[in-house]
């Protein structure tokens, strides 16, 4: 089962750099560097994105019989699955003001949700995000923001046909950008997106090894969010 767990690991990597490019563009990791750091002066909003729920994909070649067939057959597993929180992804921004704080730095913790759809979509230029964001500036009194935009949370299993090619595994994916907001350039971009199998059989009647996966790859993504503050 290993080669379908890589293949979805890279299917959700790549999602997560085309999001704010385009279908036909992809946009490499940016680290923090200089440009960040050196400037103390400047106020950073930090938020996220609204965290989906979390839900089953069921990926892979399926006809629409075949989907429907799967879907019947996971509803159980569905249904557990949409019960998981995420309530340490939505509580992660506090985590990286108090650290940037720490480090003497000016940050705020935006409270709203940042919808990234309604800000109007500009040319692909690597190094940049393809959406304009310069009016949070002004509506938050803001020079910079960095946003952790969840993509996925759940779990997700690989079929053939009917034939599932995959146990199902944990998942939480997404991005973290820095983008300084007087030209929309990214200071810091990190696609991320966590895998986890469950630590003995998954299918127990409770799927509490599912279950416990699921937030350590939440646990998971969140250090790899906050490492970067802490050094």
């Amino acid at each position: 089962m290993l080669f379908p767990t890589l293949r979805t690991l890279a299917a959700l990597t790549l999602l997560a750099c085309l999001t704010l490019t385009g279908c036909a563009h992809v946009q490499p990791p940016v680290a923090l560097g200089p440009e960040f750091w050196d400037a103390k002066e400047q106020t950073i909003g930090v938020a996220t994105t609204a965290v989906p729920p979390p839900g089953l994909a069921l990926t892979g070649n399926q006809g629409w019989l075949d989907l429907a067939v799967n879907n019947g057959m996971n509803s159980s597993l569905r249904g557990n699955v949409e019960k998981w929180q995420v309530n340490d992804l939505n509580t992660l921004p506090d985590v990286i003001v108090a650290k940037l704080k720490a480090k003497g730095y000016k940050a705020k913790r935006i409270n709203e949700p940042v919808n990234l759809s309604v800000y109007k979509e500009t040319t692909f230029r690597e190094g940049y995000i393809a959406r304009d964001l310069s009016s949070i500036k002004a509506t938050y009194g803001v020079d910079r923001l960095l946003l952790i935009n969840v993509m996925a949370t759940g779990a997700t299993r690989s079929y053939y046909g009917m034939i599932p090619t995959s146990v199902p595994m944990a998942q939480v994916s997404g991005q973290a950008m820095v983008a300084d907001l007087t030209d929309n350039k990214l200071l810091w971009f990190k696609p991320f997106a966590t895998l986890q199998a469950a630590q003995g059989e998954w299918d127990e009647p409770t799927y509490a090894n599912l279950t416990n996966a699921f937030y350590q790859a939440m646990d998971s993504s969140r250090q790899q969010l906050i490492a970067p503050f802490e050094q």
